[in-house]
């Protein structure tokens, strides 16, 4: 797919944090004169950008934007939010992009599942989070027909993560040093995406897109992604290997939360991280290597602090803790 002319008045939908930023940059790069609207609260916007000030969430929220746009990006999660700009702003747009989510998709997906599985239901509220994407797509793709590119990203990592999920077994590794790391005896599958890539193929290819892809990163297994973490990361401490059944027994979950070991998922949802990315690369997307990933979280991690309290991992108190029970059982 060639390269789209990059567009000349760009309308970013927030712009001020992780990846709204990045894509406001982007567009700076190629030329483009770009306008974010957001509160303003997460940051300010790159260099070269204008800010306009305000909350999606009142009446007047788009009343400082005038004139057509080339290309408009809407990465919110709220119905509301997008209903609002699709009433301000579609007429006067030549090409949206709206950054919905795989969690669009079912959970439950055959491995392989490509654009065209299941939605989940949808859920106007905003409650539940892909629900709420499943409904800005469809709402968005009745009020933008063949203008409106979706670009439905799977997890997502690199320098900024406030997820902290993919950044979270470099991390720990370099945390351990020469200590014990807990890790799941059972491999899976785990796919993410870097934010640059995303973003790049945001700025850089949806704008000539019509349709929906899923901008998931390469598959890669779980136990591969540790090793090599654990390489660069200069660990040389036991790696403690615990089935499912024990970590259930010890109240460590999945993927995310104050007692998660993030990345991994339960064995009936391991298909969610082998997902097809067939569509993405054939559209010009890109997968970089997963070593210089793993560097470039193991730099950011290093920078916000790696014994930093989250709510989406296991604390390093916890994990030592879990590892002792493991040995008094065994012992």
């Amino acid at each position: 797919m060639a390269e789209a002319t990059a567009p000349r008045r760009v309308l970013v939908l927030g712009g001020t944090r992780w990846l709204g930023h990045r894509i406001a940059l982007g567009h700076l790069a190629r030329g483009a004169e770009v306008t974010c609207l957001a509160r303003g609260e997460g940051g300010p916007v790159p260099e070269g950008a204008r800010l306009v000030a305000r909350d999606r969430g009142e009446a007047d929220a788009y009343g400082g934007l005038a004139g057509e746009w080339d290309e408009v990006v809407d990465v919110t999660r709220l119905p509301s939010h997008a209903r609002g700009a699709l009433d301000a702003l579609a007429e006067r747009a030549a090409h949206w992009t709206f950054v919905s989510s795989v969690s669009a998709q079912r959970l439950e997906a055959p491995v392989g599942a490509d654009e065209d599985d299941d939605l989940v239901p949808e859920d106007e509220s905003g409650e539940e989070y892909g629900g709420a994407k499943a409904w800005i797509e469809r709402v968005a793709r009745e009020r933008l027909g063949d203008r409106l590119a979706v670009v439905r990203p799977g997890l997502i990592g690199g320098p900024g993560d406030a997820s902290d999920r993919f950044g979270h077994w470099v991390a720990r590794l370099a945390l351990a040093g020469d200590g014990p790391v807990l890790i799941p005896e059972r491999d899976q599958p785990t796919q993410t995406i870097h934010v640059g890539d995303l973003s790049r193929f945001i700025v850089e290819r949806a704008p000539a897109l019509r349709g929906t892809v899923n901008a998931v990163g390469a598959e890669r297994r779980l136990h591969e992604l540790i090793h090599l973490a654990r390489s660069i990361a200069g660990h040389t401490g036991a790696l403690v290997r615990a089935t499912d059944e024990q970590l259930e027994a010890a109240d460590v979950g999945h993927w995310m939360g104050p007692r998660a070991l993030p990345l991994t998922l339960p064995r009936a949802l391991a298909s969610h991280a082998q997902r097809s990315s067939a569509r993405y690369l054939a559209a010009g997307g890109e997968h970089r290597p997963l070593e210089p990933m793993l560097a470039d979280a193991l730099e950011d991690e290093r920078a916000r602090g790696l014994d930093r309290a989250s709510p989406n991992r296991l604390s390093r108190a916890d994990e030592l803790a879990v590892i002792d029970s493991l040995a008094s059982t065994h012992g």
